[in-house]
């Protein structure tokens, strides 16, 4: 492939923009996950912000402690500057530790919010690889056999460029140095290739609506098909550009201790574990009837906003546990929550029949 880099836009770098865009995306999935399976407004807010929140943290100081902690002996502070270096496998730790703390603090079923965590995560983590993808800053090792197939997967950096890894390809391949470029292995996209099929399959593992996975198996899957590869990867990397702790990278490490725990609990789950409740049969039909209720209150404000009337006397508030809020004094989240509690009341018993028989099937 020709070497491409994507610059910034005024202050604004292009890496920024697409991670930005990965968290929109998917906090989107995670609050459609969510809604379809009754969880509230609520809920929604403090699992994002706290898997998203410690995941940042979590990147940045395991990419100190495994990759920089010499500069980090130098200069203590290089902790505190949080832009200074990530880690995909310490956003995990790091978002890890959050989702546990939120789900032991408000007593949430564990394996039904770590699905509805990974739905959210697996396609931000994966959007942020496009992002890496088109910065071209996650250099790999050369690619000795140009005639090989998967040398096309490869990319032709300029040797003049200002980067620590071409400087270190360089200087470790002196027949390399006389090219006007290189062929390395641009490992974002290397990682994209293989996220992009593994996203398709596990949100449809997670969003299908007929023989539904128990709780908690697809977040263990991510760890399944993910550990592997990231083990391998660190393979095409430069010799010695990370440090080894006996023999292996941090990542390797990481990847190796993910895919074993992952696999004995992808186990113990298909065991004894249930698919969780939905309030509809599909997440589809959840947003399509959240939708128009919430636009029948709408409506219903409208018209008695148009219709004037008295304005409404202040009174002294009541102690909250006896406080009636009418309907067109509930903000949004308390109506759609008011709407899931209706929607799982209106469940038919063909449908309680169909969610018998898929809990069986699991």
């Amino acid at each position: 492939m020709p070497f491409f880099q994507l610059g910034s836009i005024g202050p604004i770098q292009s890496f920024g923009i697409i991670v930005a865009a990965g968290v929109l995306i998917g906090a989107a999935l995670l609050r459609r996950y969510a809604e379809w399976h009754g969880v509230s407004d609520d809920h929604i807010r403090g699992l994002t912000g706290w898997i998203t929140v410690t995941g940042f943290i979590g990147a940045h100081v395991f990419d100190v402690l495994a990759y920089q902690w010499r500069d980090f002996m130098q200069n203590p502070i290089l902790m505190l500057k949080i832009w200074s270096g990530i880690s995909s496998y310490g956003g995990f730790i790091g978002g890890a530790m959050g989702f546990f703390f939120y789900v032991w603090w408000k007593k949430l079923p564990a394996r039904l919010m770590a699905d509805i965590g990974i739905v959210g995560l697996l396609p931000a983590f994966s959007i942020g690889r496009i992002g890496c993808t088109v910065v071209s800053d996650h250099i790999g090792a050369i690619v000795q056999n140009k005639d090989a197939w998967y040398a096309s997967l490869a990319m032709e950096y300029p040797t003049n460029l200002n980067m620590d890894a071409i400087h270190y390809l360089l200087a470790h391949s002196p027949e390399a140095a006389k090219h006007p470029t290189v062929l390395a292995w641009n490992l974002g996209f290397i990682e994209l290739l293989y996220l992009i099929p593994v996203n398709a399959l596990l949100l449809w593992l997670a969003f299908r609506s007929k023989r539904r996975m128990p709780a908690g198996f697809v977040t263990v899957m991510v760890g399944v098909l993910y550990a592997p590869v990231r083990f391998f990867l660190d393979y095409l990397r430069p010799p010695n550009s990370d440090p080894r702790h006996f023999g292996f990278t941090f990542a390797q490490w990481a990847s190796f201790l993910a895919f074993g725990a992952a696999v004995f609990v992808a186990i113990k789950i298909l065991q004894n574990g249930k698919a969780a409740e939905t309030v509809t049969k599909t997440s589809g039909e959840a947003q399509a009837r959240l939708r128009m209720i919430l636009k029948e209150d709408e409506e219903e404000a409208k018209k008695k906003g148009k219709g004037g009337g008295k304005k409404p006397v202040k009174k002294e508030p009541l102690p909250k546990a006896t406080v009636e809020k009418e309907p067109e004094q509930k903000t949004a989240a308390e109506r759609k929550a008011d709407l899931i509690a209706a929607i799982k009341r209106e469940k038919k018993p063909d449908d309680k029949a169909d969610k018998t028989s898929e809990t069986k099937d699991d």
